[in-house]
């Protein structure tokens, strides 16, 4: 995003489920899993949802771009979660692969649901999280509302909305949580085009990133609080804070 976010910009202008056995069983507003030894090894798969124009660069693919270089901070992100024994997979806002953004026929939400739902298959037993960053905010929205309304509703220990925004996508950002989100955590900038907080009552936390007592806002660095500034916004995508602390919820999972 950091290479090409000038037609966001010029858009902008015009415009819990218990994780068991991989699915879950749904039956009026009670929500039944199947139980769970303590002893049984509890790994993670993690799936990152990129940005508008945040396909990564081919120094990001090659492995040889610095941290501070590129076009994906979730790219970089998965690099990291890999380096912590974590299995990622990383997918463009389209359904599209790293590299891939500009397929002609992108597969949108059905290749992220079919991937996340042959690793439940394969490892029933993995807990299963999904990073979202801007408009990949919104397709993970729309990936659990997807799984939600299946026959067999595929539970997700953990989302991560990182400043996401449907501005461009949809008339109005979602005000539910699908029924499949066991937890959800929100970091948002003070952007008028961003969703801003979610009023979701159980196991949610949102982070305002404006907000000088929640830490993020740091002399010199980018003005979160500003109501209309895209590069705070591109920022929030590299920020090394918000992805430590996005890292330590993920590995949270495992303990």
């Amino acid at each position: 995003m950091r290479l090409a976010c000038a037609g966001l910009l010029a858009l902008l202008v015009r415009t819990g489920v218990a994780r068991g056995q991989g699915e879950v069983q749904t039956v009026g507003a009670t929500r039944v899993a199947a139980s769970r030894s303590v002893s049984d090894s509890r790994r993670l798969f993690c799936v990152l949802i990129g940005g508008m124009d945040s396909d990564p660069t081919p120094e990001q693919l090659a492995g040889t771009a610095r941290r501070d270089q590129g076009n994906s901070g979730l790219y970089r992100l998965r690099d990291d979660l890999h380096a912590a024994d974590v299995m990622a997979e990383y997918f463009n806002w389209n359904g599209t692969r790293a590299g891939n953004l500009t397929d002609p026929q992108p597969p949108h939400t059905r290749a992220i649901v079919d991937c996340l739902r042959a690793h439940g298959r394969q490892a029933p037993r993995d807990r299963l999280a999904i990073v979202g960053n801007s408009w990949g905010g919104h397709t993970a929205y729309e990936v659990a509302r997807t799984l939600a309304s299946s026959d067999r509703p595929l539970a997700l220990d953990l989302v991560v909305f990182l400043d996401p925004s449907s501005t461009g996508r949809a008339l109005v950002p979602p005000r539910t949580r699908p029924i499949t989100i066991n937890r959800s955590v929100n970091y948002y900038t003070r952007n008028r085009f961003v969703w801003g907080p979610l009023k979701i009552a159980e196991n949610h936390d949102d982070i305002d990133l404006g907000d000088p007592a929640t830490g993020y806002l740091r002399p010199n660095g980018p003005p979160y609080q500003s109501p209309f500034d895209f590069p705070a916004h591109v920022a929030a995508e590299w920020d090394e804070q918000i992805h430590a602390d996005i890292r330590k919820r993920l590995l949270a999972l495992c303990e």
